[in-house]
């Protein structure tokens, strides 16, 4: 069976899903449902992605639990702790430049995740 494939920003954030440390992410209302490119396919609650690194290197195997709309002003606590942030305040500051600079009433998506395997 194929898994779909998905890529995060940085290898760091790579490395903290390894760890068990990240287990949510984020993503915009418009490319939740898009294939990106061959390493973004759509988001799915109960499928399976491998996660690859910037080299394009399989790291792991992340299958994807719950998705839920957010608001800008009203941050979910287990949306920043699964994001390895202190409080809601340090998540905005880490993902203000990836939203461009949102409004308090802008609406995007968080899933959430868990390893199940590491390559």
């Amino acid at each position: 069976m194929n898994n779909n494939k998905i890529q995060f920003v940085s290898d760091a954030l790579v490395q903290q899903i390894i760890e068990g440390r990240k287990t949510a992410s984020v993503t915009t209302l418009e490319e939740v449902d898009q294939k990106e490119d061959e390493y973004n396919d759509p988001l799915v609650v109960g499928k399976y992605y491998d996660v690859y690194d910037s080299k394009l290197k399989k790291k792991a195997t992340i299958g994807i639990v719950a998705m839920e709309l957010c608001r800008w002003d009203s941050i979910p606590e287990r949306l920043w702790q699964g994001e390895t942030n202190s409080n809601a305040d340090e998540f905005r500051s880490d993902h203000r430049e990836y939203f461009n600079n949102p409004d308090d009433d802008f609406e995007f998506i968080a899933y959430y995740f868990g390893v199940v395997n590491q390559s």
